[in-house]
């Protein structure tokens, strides 16, 4: 029986990533790291260049020795099976605003334009009933954009949530938001880069939920479950250490100058 659900709350499916790898790195990640009876999860954040999930979710995309299983009540679900492993992923998007800001759009289908101002891009989620996260990202919460984000999460409704990722090194300080008023919460996740042999992050920082998903409905369920958050879950996993942390933003430096990466 499914005691928790162990989610990493920030996944992207980089279009020349090993899908098999990642799978298995998840799998094993969050087994390992949340221990037994933790259902694993993997909330996916797609940008507007990539909709992996479609492509699993219709067959066009898995790899060899892995199935799909589509709950027919939620669209915004599949679940990817090897064997006795069974991993949950749920449909999610990367929105990139005016301010040059992410927010996460998560637990659904839905498809919203990158350009809009976070005002905007946080009112048309609020408006469809989608959880909104503003993850943490490397010197973009400092300045200006870090009064920004400062400024909507004190005002902001429920459903509206920070993030952490992978990638803010160990010893880096917390931004002061992260304690503010609405209660500290800090959704974490992995947050894989566009370069090589990212795959293995996935499913090595996350959260814990208590209890399993509804079966049927699991993105529904997991929707809810973010929107009623009063305390911060607890998290698993660890970040990256401050040199591991400066190869990967220089391997992203040298991808983006290859054009790998956009």
């Amino acid at each position: 029986m499914t005691r928790r659900t162990a989610v990493d709350g920030h996944v992207h499916i980089h279009p020349h990533a090993d899908l098999a790898a990642l799978l298995e790195a998840a799998v094993g990640n969050l087994s390992r790291l949340a221990g037994e009876g933790a259902g694993p999860c993997l909330l996916l954040t797609e940008t507007a260049r990539a909709d992996v999930f479609a492509e699993m979710r219709a067959g066009r995309r898995v790899p060899p020795g892995w199935t799909i299983e589509t709950p027919a009540a939620d669209p915004a679900a599949i679940v990817a099976c090897r064997g006795s492993h069974r991993l949950l992923l749920v449909a999610g998007r990367q929105i990139v605003t005016s301010e040059k800001l992410e927010v996460l759009a998560l637990a659904t289908c839905d498809r919203f334009a990158d350009g809009a101002s976070l005002d905007e891009t946080l009112e048309a989620l609020h408006a469809a009933g989608i959880p909104a996260v503003l993850p943490w990202g490397l010197g973009k919460w400092i300045g200006k954009r870090g009064g920004i984000v400062a400024d909507r999460i004190a005002r902001a409704k429920p459903g509206v949530i920070l993030g952490d990722n992978k990638g803010r090194p160990i010893g880096w300080p917390a931004p002061r938001i992260f304690n503010a008023d609405r209660g500290g919460i800090v959704l974490p996740g992995s947050d894989p880069l566009p370069i090589p042999g990212s795959e293995t992050v996935v499913g090595s920082y996350g959260f814990l939920l208590e209890g399993g998903l509804d079966g049927d409905r699991p993105a529904a369920d997991l929707s809810a479950r973010l929107h009623g958050l009063t305390a911060q879950p607890p998290v698993f996993g660890t970040r990256l250490g401050p040199v591991a942390a400066l190869r990967a933003q220089l391997a992203l430096r040298r991808a983006k100058r290859a054009g790998v990466v956009a």
